[in-house]
């Protein structure tokens, strides 16, 4: 990278960057990547960033379930088991 000055600017996100970086510390763009936009794909503001969507792209981890989700599934799980205790309770007393 032919830069005569001690700093430059990143191409991508415009910050400074030292004559002797191989990688812009803000945005990560580098040589290898030919400082191109496409470090910053995804993300383009913090309005837009989504931590749970950032989890599992990257790491595989699943959401968090939401208060809402939860409720929903521990209303299904106690009518199967009342269900299923109501079942029991026929086959015992032969109704």
């Amino acid at each position: 990278m032919p830069f005569t000055s001690e700093n430059f600017d990143c191409p991508c996100c415009g910050a400074e960057v030292s004559a002797g970086a191989s990688f812009c510390r803000e945005c990560g763009a580098s040589d290898e990547s030919g400082w191109s936009e496409e470090v910053e794909e995804g993300f383009a503001t913090d309005d837009d960033f989504d931590y749970g969507d950032y989890l599992e792209r990257e790491f595989s981890i699943a959401r968090p379930i939401s208060p809402g989700a939860r409720l929903r599934r521990a209303f299904v799980v106690t009518i199967i088991v009342l269900v299923c205790m109501s079942l029991v309770l026929l086959s015992i007393f032969g109704m």
